[in-house]
């Protein structure tokens, strides 16, 4: 029976050899990225609330700021800054960038716990806050809004200056309602 001799001496620069394939192979699948097929016509979901959508293909891009609120885009599996007159998605902690670009939606009313926005104006503590209706997808105080319709998204749990990066809220699902020189009513038809 043969013996086979191992030069120990070659042994590292083999490894070497090795490891550096390894990594410009890590390394070109880095930069030349592959789609991400979703896995059904209903996008990534899961069970804690959050939803993966595709940034609106008529969005401006690059979004300037996270925590913003997003409403259902130009198709099914898209999404874009929440305008105040469709129906609010969620809340995502992604700013896109680039076309194509994939964000994660946490869905108003699915996930536990407090949640976080950007503050259009001054909120005060406790009080309802809801979509920015000028489309900036930040929140506003609801008792500040005058005349108009409005998606509640949640309550403040506490107070934020206009001047404020961000404000935390106990998130609920949307619903509407509408202000008639200071009657507030509940808009159930549109829900």
């Amino acid at each position: 029976m043969k013996k086979i001799k191992i030069h120990l001496t070659a042994l590292p620069r083999t490894l070497a050899a090795l490891i550096e394939r390894s990594v410009s192979t890590l390394q070109g699948v880095r930069r030349n990225p592959q789609p991400v097929p979703l896995a059904n016509a209903l996008a990534l979901g899961s069970d804690s609330g959050f939803q993966t959508l595709q940034i609106d293909p008529g969005a401006t891009l690059p979004i300037a700021s996270k925590y913003l609120i997003y409403e259902r885009g130009s198709a099914y599996n898209y999404a874009r800054i929440a305008g105040g007159t469709n129906v609010p998605l969620g809340v995502s902690s992604d700013a896109p960038f680039a076309l194509g670009d994939f964000l994660n939606i946490r869905r108003l009313g699915a996930k536990k716990g407090f949640e976080f926005g950007i503050p259009a104006g001054a909120i005060a503590a406790d009080h309802l806050v809801a979509v920015d209706p000028a489309g900036t997808g930040k929140v506003v105080d609801l008792t500040t809004q005058g005349n108009g319709t409005y998606w509640v998204v949640g309550r403040a749990t506490q107070a934020a200056a206009a001047t404020d990066i961000e404000v935390s809220y106990v998130p609920d699902i949307p619903y509407q309602v509408n202000n008639n020189n200071g009657t507030w009513t509940y808009v159930g038809a549109n829900v």
